[in-house]
């Protein structure tokens, strides 16, 4: 991940760009002034938020960076209010204690009998981000905190696909809802991630629906943020957020290559190559629901005849062979990207187990040179919450990047009170119970 400079944009690992200025179709407001450190300290944010404890040796094992360089580093991102030390006592080890310790701060952690660690997390801040799932006949908005935690979500059947007016006059309202029932307000809003049902453009934003989608045309992301919430938009189809909701939440974490097929009212996939999340030049990667699969096929709604998820819908209710229909398609794109695991999300994908089978023969005869034998094809483990984890996911990776955490206010209230100063070094001294992995006051 990497933090822009005032007025420029960024790139996290999800391969998705934001921009921090205001006007930007992709980006949104900016907060004003300097962002937070250099980009070496963005990596350290996103490291600590990621393993939730973890300590400077941990860190700088991940980035390379020599332990004085990143002494110096979290030195200033607790000045600035944005990370907390914490002083682990034991009260007692029990057999295996120490592996789970090291496994919850990311391999970091080692505890001995009689000897307190420190451990590094991020600190508790005002301020929230909005995550907002438009599918073609629903729409789901979450308000989270800034570890992740869902403080409110609303979600409510709708037809997406009559309108991009209507739709986002809803969005509207349930971002509203949310908020409120998150306790929060627009002005606490520090990033807006959202989701489409449709290929969306990177750099511009545009969102590239289906000509016979009237209601779609000419239709930018920006227009999906209500009015008074700045902040960057993170913004996507929802196949490429529900692979990574998938890669970061669910059964395939740390895989770097990775395929998630959504089969719901469409089909999409995302594209997770070498930890890189594709989506190519206009938003079209992982259209794999309009491959011609049949010339002389029914008509699909983009125009033309034959296409994968027209040809699917023609053999439902017959889920078998509807799995078979994808599964020869998905092995012709994994000859293409050769990933570790084929996950299918979408309301078809994650609950039917006779489509599933389909796909999985299907994959076995179709894919080239007796590969299929190393690839995984399974379920979303997420089920319906792929997509609405990987919002999440990402939208936190860039209000952290943005440099707005923090200037919403003082960092809240922490409930572990007993914080002294040492050597500029906030340092909370909690007793610390090895077995359970709980800290206690």
């Amino acid at each position: 991940m990497t933090v822009a400079a005032a007025g420029g944009s960024a790139r996290d690992r999800s391969g998705h760009e934001w921009s921090g200025h205001g006007g930007a179709h992709h980006g949104g407001a900016h907060h004003g002034g300097a962002h937070h450190g250099s980009a070496g300290h963005g990596d350290h944010l996103e490291f600590i938020r990621r393993a939730g404890q973890t300590t400077r040796k941990a860190i700088a094992e991940h980035t390379g960076l020599s332990r004085s360089v990143v002494a110096q580093a979290v030195a200033e991102l607790i000045a600035q209010g944005l990370v907390v030390e914490r002083r682990l006592v034991e009260r007692r080890l029990v057999e295996g204690a120490q592996a789970r310790v090291g496994a919850a701060a990311g391999g970091a952690l080692r505890a001995r009998r009689g000897r307190p660690t420190s451990v590094l997390e991020l600190a508790r801040q005002r301020g929230v981000v909005l995550a907002c799932d438009i599918g073609h006949r629903h729409i789901t908005v979450a308000t989270c905190d800034l570890q992740g935690r869902i403080l409110a979500e609303q979600r409510v059947d709708f037809p997406v696909d009559d309108g991009a007016a209507a739709t986002f006059r809803e969005v509207h309202a349930r971002v509203a809802g949310s908020l409120a029932a998150a306790g929060a307000s627009a002005a606490d809003v520090l990033a807006f991630g959202v989701s489409f049902p449709y290929p969306v453009v990177r750099a511009t934003g545009a969102v590239r629906a289906p000509a016979a989608l009237a209601g779609w045309q000419g239709v930018n992301v920006a227009e999906a943020r209500p009015a008074g919430i700045a902040g960057p938009i993170v913004h996507d189809n929802d196949a490429n957020f529900g692979a990574w909701g998938e890669r970061m939440h669910g059964a395939s974490p740390d895989l770097d290559n990775l395929l998630y097929v959504k089969l719901s009212d469409g089909i999409g996939a995302g594209l997770i190559v070498d930890g890189v999340l594709l989506s190519g030049a206009r938003g079209i990667g992982g259209e794999m629901g309009h491959l011609q699969v049949d010339p002389n096929g029914p008509l699909c709604r983009c125009g033309r005849r034959g296409c994968l998820e027209t040809v699917v819908a023609e053999s439902l209710p017959d889920l078998y062979s509807a799995g078979t229909r994808v599964g020869h398609a998905i092995a012709q794109l994994c000859a293409f990207i050769d990933p570790e695991v084929v996950v299918l999300g979408g309301r078809l994908g994650a609950a039917s187990a006779p489509l599933v089978e389909g796909v999985r023969e299907a994959f076995a005869e179709w894919m080239p040179g007796g590969t299929a034998s190393g690839v995984d094809v399974r379920p979303a483990s997420l089920g319906a919450r792929s997509e609405l984890l990987g919002i999440i996911d990402r939208t936190l990776t860039a209000a952290w990047a943005s440099g707005a955490v923090g200037r919403t206010g003082t960092a809240t209230a922490d409930p572990f009170s007993s914080c002294r100063r040492t050597n500029s070094r906030a340092v909370l001294d909690i007793p610390f119970d090895a077995e359970r992995l709980v800290v206690k006051e």
